[in-house]
């Protein structure tokens, strides 16, 4: 199950994927996971929806302090 909030929404347009508010946004993002996954190549062979929806979860998480060094 992947956990959608705005540090995902954050890393999302962070990366310049679009995610709307429409009706049906979950769905779409679990559609984005896949299609991420399946576009990852070899540097990700072996991870999952779960770690990519991880990755992006961390990637947003505190988007208005600048990366620690």
């Amino acid at each position: 199950m992947a956990v959608y909030d705005r540090r995902v929404q954050h890393a999302l347009d962070t990366l310049g994927l679009i995610l709307t508010p429409a009706p049906g946004r979950y769905g779409r993002y679990m559609q984005l996971l896949d299609d991420l996954l399946r576009h990852s190549g070899a540097h990700a062979d072996t991870w999952t929806a779960r770690d990519i929806d991880t990755a992006l979860y961390w990637t947003g998480a505190n988007p208005h302090q600048p990366a620690a060094s």
